[in-house]
């Protein structure tokens, strides 16, 4: 089952591109998957240079990343409703789904556990950096299946 569809044949067609039911979340998904994992990179940096500035860097990636994420869930939804018509969730579809609300919410957790560090003025621990890790693994499996439901990747 492929997502990708030719709505126009006119590469100029802004309505027909913005209203096609399957084209947003393709491109939307790319801005929390790149602010986090520029986030984690820079966090990162912070500890190994000892750098407060990249410290202020990740966090308002992780700020971006965490802001970003409703609308990328509000376009996938939107691509379930309209291009898959509300198809049952199973298979690929339904973890595809299950891994993007995991990613969302240790997306929040970790503004959620960055927030308090920052305000107590403390460097992100083990356990930070182990949920930051988890939360890659996750994004990745989850962009992994949105490949194959999007008939990019194969199986």
């Amino acid at each position: 089952m492929k997502l990708f569809l030719v709505a126009s044949t006119n590469p100029f067609d802004l309505k027909a591109a913005l209203l096609a039911g399957h084209a947003q979340h393709p491109v939307i998904i790319h801005f929390p998957i790149a602010l986090f994992i520029a986030s984690a990179v820079f966090e990162l940096l912070a500890v190994w240079r000892k750098q407060p500035v990249f410290a202020a860097v990740a966090y308002y990636n992780l700020v971006g990343a965490a802001l970003t994420v409703p609308l990328a869930i509000a376009t996938g939804l939107g691509a379930w409703r309209w291009q898959l018509e509300g198809a049952a969730l199973k298979g690929n579809l339904r973890l595809h789904m299950i891994c993007a609300l995991t990613s969302a919410s240790l997306i929040f957790l970790l503004w959620w556990m960055r927030s308090r560090l920052r305000a107590k003025g403390m460097s992100p621990g083990y356990a930070y950096f182990a949920v930051t890790l988890l939360a890659l693994a996750i994004i990745t499996l989850t962009g992994h299946l949105g490949g194959i439901l999007s008939g990019v990747e194969t199986p």
